[in-house]
């Protein structure tokens, strides 16, 4: 069973960012959370922790998230709807998250580590990555880009096989913004995002090891998982990248001041050697493959120019509802008549469907927010709702939701949830930072620290606390807490062993 458990617990995990994975992620999540409750029934003393030890272990504002949740619906403003969201996307987060305690009660030790964890989570992107090759020799038919699927892909497969045709390479569709299967970038973004903090602590963790092996295939995965969303042009993805990186690096040179062991001088220069060479090379791929995906995608060298207009536009609210007028369109041409008269087109689109437009919603999602404090009907449509409501029609700009996780939360479960919710998720940044000190603890205490730090900054810029990304933060979070949780129960173990020892 535990061995069932261990694969079917990384299996969701893999499966979890994919797009059009509904029934089969209930089912694993269906089969997990019967395995936990039969053990916790009739295999408690096969637990690594006792269940009242591990109970009191749970954060208290975790149990206020979850009385919250069912107890939204009584002031909802629209209770029958927040009562089917609560049986769909809130119970399922809170299983997915007692999937990912109840993995460490039973699996303890022997759970997966966060090399599996990390491979799991770059599962989609290997995926596409794969396809990607299939793409440049030419392997895929035209019913695949109609329709990408599984189904499109063998097909493929099996009219090349009967053609007897080989692959014809194409490098000039390289970089072209190919997802293969998937047609969200973003959730190829948020596995790529998840992976990296995984991998930059498995990176770290064998640095200061001097395990090698370790060490050189976690960069390299890594950069793979760089190398799918630039392909992807997932724009967000690469920011949130590199930032991973960056404070991955701040965090271990901050609280991890651990000198390398090194033996001799040899071993010294040829490592530094290496770690030159790899460095080098793999700079220089990313640098060209960048310039690659800057240079075939406008919206990098546009991406101020539309801000700005987001930003500096009088009444957001009447611009959505209403469109852009003539004299504002005129405006915008004239200020930008200075380059290229394409350009003010691409800005005016930009502002109507791309960062320009985020911006208006973030600034009228903030007022409906503040208008809205006790939530609305706790569903991903409570901002189109509203918004209707507010304009009396259909706006005229048109989007699903504000692209702000945290503006989108709040008009879904109001101020109180909003706050719960970001307390709980601090909750883990805090306790994973404090634990980072600890060389036995360090690994899952960074990752704890890293995993609940991109998803925070990552919902002030997309509205990810929703469905399957709510299942991927709560049971990656509860797993590595712990996780956290076991390896300090074990070194208090050992120390109270030890003093005992020492008395006798």
């Amino acid at each position: 069973m535990q061995r069932i458990f261990n694969a079917c617990f990384l299996g969701l995990l893999a499966i979890l960012p994919m797009s059009n994975t509904i029934a089969l992620r209930n089912l694993l999540l269906l089969v997990l959370v019967c395995l936990v409750l039969f053990f916790l029934c009739f295999r408690r003393g096969q637990l690594a922790l006792p269940l009242g030890k591990a109970w009191k272990k749970v954060p208290s504002v975790v149990l206020v998230w979850v009385v919250f949740l069912f107890l939204f619906p009584l002031w909802a403003v629209q209770g029958s709807v927040a009562w089917e969201n609560l049986a769909g996307q809130w119970v399922e987060s809170l299983l997915a998250g007692f999937v990912g305690a109840g993995a460490v009660l039973l699996l303890g030790q022997h759970g997966p580590s966060l090399w599996l964890l990390a491979l799991a989570s770059s599962f989609s992107l290997g995926l596409q990555l794969l396809l990607s090759l299939a793409a440049l020799g030419g392997l895929l038919s035209a019913d695949f880009y109609a329709d990408p699927n599984f189904a499109t892909v063998w097909g493929s497969f099996l009219q090349l096989k009967s053609a007897g045709v080989g692959p014809v390479w194409h490098w000039q569709n390289f970089l072209t913004g190919f997802r293969g299967i998937e047609p969200m970038h973003g959730n190829l973004g948020y596995a790529a995002c998840q992976a990296i903090v995984l991998l930059s602590v498995c990176f770290l963790m064998a640095w200061r090891g001097q395990n090698k092996k370790i060490m050189f295939a976690s960069g390299a995965i890594a950069g793979l998982c760089f190398l799918s969303i630039l392909i992807a042009h997932s724009r967000g993805a690469i920011l949130y990248g590199l930032l991973i990186l960056a404070a991955s690096a701040l965090a271990y040179a901050w609280k991890m001041r651990v000198p390398l062991a090194i033996t001799s001088a040899r071993s010294r220069t040829l490592r530094s050697l290496l770690s030159r060479s790899f460095i080098g090379v793999a700079l220089s791929v990313f640098v060209f493959i960048g310039l690659q995906s800057v240079r075939h995608d406008e919206r990098w060298f546009s991406m101020v120019d539309k801000v700005e207009l987001g930003l500096l536009s009088d009444e957001p609210l009447r611009l959505l509802c209403e469109g852009i007028s003539s004299e504002s369109e005129a405006r915008i041409r004239e200020k930008f008549s200075h380059g290229d008269p394409a350009y003010a087109q691409v800005l005016l689109d930009g502002l109507k469907l791309q960062d320009g437009g985020r911006i208006l919603l973030m600034r009228a999602g903030f007022d409906l927010a503040l208008e809205n404090p006790r939530g609305f009907d706790g569903s991903r449509h409570s901002y189109r709702k509203l918004i209707e409501q507010k304009c009396g029609h259909v706006p005229a700009l048109q989007f699903a939701h504000s692209h702000q996780g945290w503006i989108d939360l709040s008009l879904a479960l109001g101020w109180t949830g909003l706050l719960i919710f970001g307390l709980m998720m601090a909750c883990f940044l805090c306790i994973g930072w404090r634990q980072m000190e600890d060389q036995v603890l360090s690994s899952w205490a960074m990752a704890l620290f890293l995993i609940s730090g991109f998803w925070i900054l990552r919902g002030f810029a997309d509205s990810v606390y929703r469905e399957h990304y709510l299942q991927m933060q709560m049971l990656l979070l509860t797993y590595l807490y712990g996780r956290l949780v076991l390896a300090s129960s074990t070194v208090e173990n050992l120390s109270t062993t030890l003093d005992q020892q020492t008395v006798r």
